[in-house]
């Protein structure tokens, strides 16, 4: 413990900083003082444990000191130096707040020592229990909370009103603000020991969700939600060592009706819902009480691409690199057109990627699809992305390394490569005659099987069908007539194998995600 020794006579001052060894009885010689006025001035810095003080001084005296600590209520424990004639002022400094005395002529080393570890023993103690009594409240209070937290849980579950609970929170006429906090599994951290003190009551809904609801300090509810989202975010960063992407927050308010208490879960779905899916780079999303109708009139009905997931599943046992691309591509584009939850689409991501491991491993078995599964087929891996925009670029750059790994895939793989005579000569006739109006039944006519077997055959081989193979090679013919420039698009439709412009603008935008002169446009920039 810091020991400041004050005491108008120099040679006072060093026979006690020399009496004994300080550090050998757990005490530190942290300064000395003059006088009280300029001991006062050490203790606003802080950092001083005990004090050890003369009675008569100039200036400020010891006994005008112990008061001014006490008045102050500062955490430091005192013991005066007296002479024999002035013990009535060391009775008054007792009074006052001085744990013990020691008298000057009579002052030994081993009864500095005695009186400074009984002094030092008693502050420790008094500190222990301060901290005790602040836990205790503390406990106390995060015991309330948690309890309304329940209470309000048994609210949304039970979807039954909590009148006496509504009653509380409301007390007074309190306005109050809701926040939850989503944090992405990948930075380790779970909000389920977080404790929020200032908090009416708090809801952790899952180790990286919780909800908060405050009461608002004062009128203008949105300079109240301006410092709380601050406060909160400040201390996520601060305190819990996130960074800007790997948490984001969503925020209701002002709260004013137990009503709206009632449908918070609804209006913050529907604010994480627009977050996830709106491709703005922010940290909160709010909603005032204009927007609340339609918060909770929020509900996804989107669907997930089940068809699009099959296509896929079908390139990846075809080892055809470039149509799992391709579908992989057209599973995030189906993902932000209909806008299912935003739960549902991390499932069906995380399935997604667990089956295409599966049904690679039938193909390259060891170290390559290990890798894989560790790096990309893990619930916090797929819920580390927030936002759509970052979930979809990253779920087809996985897909992209599981294809490309697998044995015979590759650029120009799959027009290359095949098991199957009859796979191989439908791939060639495709090739050489995609800028003729030829369908399945001519190829079928050509590679002399039926096409009912054909395309059974071609699909298990290669993973997509044969009308999809000879859209995607016609697709491929047309970007590069498009990078060149020097045909119209009609004129391209026609050498590519389209009768009907339309029919080919549909159909290239479909696959590409532009309409063909936009890509022209783009290439040629």
């Amino acid at each position: 413990m810091n020991v400041l020794v004050v005491d108008d006579e120099p040679i006072i001052r060093q026979v006690l900083r020399t009496m004994i060894s300080w550090e050998d009885h757990g005490l530190k010689w942290a300064g000395e003082a003059v006088d009280g006025e300029e001991a006062w001035e050490s203790l606003q810095l802080g950092g001083i444990d005990l004090v050890v003080t003369d009675i008569l001084m100039p200036r400020m005296d010891g006994l005008e000191l112990v008061k001014r600590l006490k008045q102050t209520e500062m955490d430091v424990r005192v013991v005066v130096l007296s002479c024999l004639d002035d013990f009535a002022y060391v009775k008054e400094a007792m009074k006052q707040g001085a744990s013990d005395y020691i008298l000057k002529p009579t002052m030994e080393p081993e009864q500095l020592v005695a009186t400074l570890t009984e002094a030092k023993l008693a502050l420790q103690k008094q500190r222990d229990e301060r901290r005790k009594q602040e836990e205790l409240q503390e406990q106390l209070q995060q015991s309330n909370q948690a309890q309304r937290g329940i209470r309000l849980q048994k609210t949304w579950t039970n979807h039954r009103a909590d009148e006496e609970l509504e009653a509380e929170i409301f007390t007074g006429g309190a306005v109050l603000s809701s926040w939850i906090i989503y944090v992405t599994p990948a930075m380790r951290l779970s909000l389920a020991h977080w404790s929020w003190p200032s908090a009416t009551a708090f809801v952790t809904l899952n180790a990286h969700q919780q909800l908060l609801l405050f009461e608002n300090s004062g009128s203008d509810t949105d300079t109240d939600a301006y410092k709380m989202a601050s406060e909160i975010t400040a201390f996520l960063c601060h305190e819990g060592g996130l960074t800007a992407g790997s948490f984001c927050i969503t925020a209701v308010s002002p709260i004013q009706h137990p009503e709206r208490l009632r449908t918070l879960l609804q209006e913050h779905a529907g604010l994480r819902h627009t977050c996830f899916y709106s491709g703005l780079r922010k940290e909160i999303w709010a909603a005032d009480v204009n927007d609340s109708s339609e918060a909770v009139g929020f509900l996804a009905e989107g669907q997930v691409p089940q068809e699009e997931k099959q296509n896929l599943l079908r390139a990846i046992a075809g080892r055809n690199e470039e149509a799992a691309v391709y579908w992989s591509e057209q599973v995030v584009d189906t993902i932000k057109q209909q806008e299912p939850a935003v739960e549902q689409v991390y499932s069906f991501i995380y399935e997604l990627l667990g089956l295409a491991a599966a049904f690679a491993g039938q193909h390259s078995v060891g170290a390559g699809t290990d890798e894989f599964e560790r790096n990309y087929v893990a619930v916090a891996a797929v819920q580390a992305h927030l936002q759509m925009d970052s979930l979809g670029p990253w779920f087809i750059q996985a897909i992209r390394e599981l294809a490309g790994g697998l044995p015979g895939s590759g650029a120009g793989a799959v027009e290359s490569y095949s098991r199957n005579p009859f796979v191989r000569k439908a791939m060639q006739y495709m090739q050489q005659n995609y800028h003729l109006q030829i369908s399945t039944s001519d190829i079928s006519e050509y590679v002399k099987l039926s096409r009912s077997y054909l395309s059974d055959l071609y699909g298990k081989e290669k993973g997509e069908s044969l009308s999809e193979s000879l859209t995607r090679i016609r697709i491929q013919a047309a970007k590069r007539l498009l990078e060149a420039g020097d045909m119209k698009v009609y004129e391209i439709a026609g050498a590519v194998g389209f009768s009907d412009a339309k029919a080919f603008a549909k159909t290239f935008k479909k696959a590409v995600g532009c309409s063909p002169k936009d890509y022209e446009e783009r290439q040629n920039k």
